[in-house]
């Protein structure tokens, strides 16, 4: 991005009002001047206004919204991404179902992306269609990922085996045909390693001992997601690769599955001098917790002076000291019996 060039976004102001519905003249109106917008700040009136829509409302916003070019739709869909990250009281499922059949890909993009918080079966379905069939690779690719929650979401129970199953069976025929584009069976292999299928041990192990690149990342990623300690020894031995995209992986993984003796290691990543490096190591020594990774967390606050990383280092300790006072108060619990 062109160091001159603004971020779309929403009107910030917006955050700090109360919640205002405006009526759908008036939406039509505002989302109809987007087309000759030549700022990146998308009003309020639109953010609100497609908020939580009716049928009615969603029919007769249509019209508007299918003459914007697909510049003027990525500028709105990316404000509204923007503003359901900071007000979670905000959905934008009528508009982002909609959209994400547009015959623009950057348009489509966008709005499996505002779909973030969407657990209902048509928009599963809707993405396991793209994830097989879109015509461009990136969406396939951001399809498997966002499959990735719904599997998930099967294993806790909180969507029928039968849909669970559905995104499985698409995920694993997808890795398993060896025509697709590497990036499409990478993302279908991290999105199976999030459930409990049989083969997802083996499958791991394949693409980890493939000598592709992108398949050997995507192995250290899904060995994350499968919360099992059974990949330990793969996960250290990464740690100390030379090449800084397995280490990151590495690190989160470590982080999800808790590998503790990866501790001091990642403590001492923690302080490298690439910055995305030491920011997954601080988020690793949180989840992992635990006395050694928060008394290394709490000397790192005491030396670094970065905004971004100290904040991080905070969100850590408090994620830290969780754990360690939970495990301290069931050690209590066991001494009492």
């Amino acid at each position: 991005m062109d160091g001159n060039e603004q971020k779309p976004g929403f009107d910030e102001e917006a955050s700090e009002l109360s919640f205002r519905k405006p009526p759908i003249s008036e939406l039509a109106q505002a989302l109809g001047r987007q087309q000759a917008a030549s700022n990146t700040v998308v009003p309020s009136t639109v953010v609100y206004g497609l908020s939580e829509m009716t049928g009615d409302e969603l029919k007769a916003v249509i019209p508007v919204w299918s003459r914007l070019t697909a510049v003027a739709k990525h500028r709105v869909l990316s404000a509204l991404n923007e503003a359901s990250e900071a007000m979670f009281e905000l959905s934008f499922r009528e508009i982002a179902l909609l959209s994400i059949m547009d015959e623009s890909g950057l348009v489509r993009a966008k709005a499996i992306d505002l779909l973030w918080t969407d657990e209902s079966a048509e928009t599963m379905q809707k993405l396991m269609s793209l994830a097989e069939s879109d015509p461009e690779v990136k969406i396939r690719s951001r399809a498997l990922e966002s499959l990735g929650r719904f599997i998930l979401l099967g294993e806790y129970g909180d969507i029928p085996a039968e849909l669970a199953d559905e995104a499985q069976a698409l995920t694993y025929t997808i890795h398993k045909n060896m025509s697709e584009p590497v990036e499409i069976r990478r993302r279908a292999l991290e999105s199976l390693a999030n459930s409990s299928h049989s083969a997802v041990e083996q499958l791991i192990l394949a693409a980890y001992a493939d000598g592709n690149h992108e398949l050997r990342i995507g192995a250290l990623f899904a060995m994350g997601r499968t919360c099992n300690q059974t990949w330990r020894d793969q996960l250290l031995n990464e740690l100390e690769n030379d090449n800084n995209e397995y280490v990151y992986e590495a690190i989160r993984a470590c982080g999800r599955i808790q590998v503790v003796d990866s501790v001091q290691r990642i403590g001492e990543l923690a302080q490298s001098e690439d910055q995305e490096i030491q920011m997954m190591a601080i988020w690793s020594l949180g989840e992992i917790g635990g006395r050694l990774a928060f008394e290394i967390l709490a000397r790192l606050d005491e030396t670094i002076a970065d905004e971004n990383l100290v904040a991080a280092i905070d969100e850590a300790l408090d994620a830290a000291g969780f754990s360690l006072s939970s495990a301290s108060l069931h050690l209590e619990l066991d001494d009492e019996f």
